[in-house]
């Protein structure tokens, strides 16, 4: 059976790459104040193919989690956040954002940043950064690379996106995805949440393709 050593070599990722404890990561949010977006209306339509597909009812919120120690504010508005050469084969993201009915929700901000290829996080620029708006029909669309795993002050972060929501007047859901097939890597870690793992959803010109849907709670 593989060891988080084992893990760790095959991702390239030399422990104690990141020197920061969980205890950190997880007080880290409280010393940051709210992210005031500004609301111009929705982005842009979203050109891949989402299919709506909610159970009719009341749908569970999205469950928040720590911000950490590497969020950057004012992050440009884009939807590809990749470095000019990325080391990896892009990942793409779709979904919406709805509300607890499952009714989408546009003119909504999501604000995400990752690792990189060497699992580091760009603390002096916006390399992997970016903010967006869900179009008219509440969708969204990230172009990225698959994030990096590392460990923070010898415990073990598998690999994830973080993100911020927000709609108009509404409180920031800050909170992390993470990739669906990391199950080992996942299972040690103790900030992963099932609920939070993306699904695949195919591929596109040798792009991977992953779906999330998030749910804001009602204000």
């Amino acid at each position: 059976m593989s060891t988080r050593r084992d893990l760790l070599a095959g991702f390239g990722v030399a422990a104690g790459s990141v020197a920061w404890p969980i205890a950190t990561l997880l007080a880290a949010t409280a010393r940051f104040p709210l992210v005031a977006f500004e609301f111009d209306g929705p982005g842009p339509d979203v050109e891949a193919t989402l299919s709506l597909s909610q159970a009719n009812g009341a749908l569970a919120p999205t469950i928040g989690q720590t911000q950490g120690p590497f969020y950057t504010p004012r992050s440009p508005r884009r939807r590809d956040i990749r470095d000019a050469f990325p080391g990896d084969s892009a990942l793409i993201v779709t979904g919406y954002v709805l509300d607890t009915r499952g009714r989408p929700l546009a003119g909504h901000v999501l604000d995400f940043w990752q690792t990189d290829d060497a699992a580091r996080y760009d603390g002096a620029g916006y390399r992997y950064r970016g903010h967006q708006y869900t179009d008219r029909r509440g969708r969204f669309e990230l172009i990225t690379i698959a994030p990096r795993p590392y460990t923070a002050g010898g415990q073990w972060r598998t690999a994830h996106v973080h993100v911020k929501v927000q709609g108009p007047g509404a409180p920031i859901l800050t909170t992390q995805i993470y990739l669906p097939e990391l199950s080992e890597l996942n299972a040690v870690d103790s900030v992963f949440d099932p609920s939070l793992a993306m699904a695949e959803s195919g591929s596109q010109d040798g792009a991977r393709r992953l779906r999330y849907d998030f749910v804001l709670a009602d204000a």
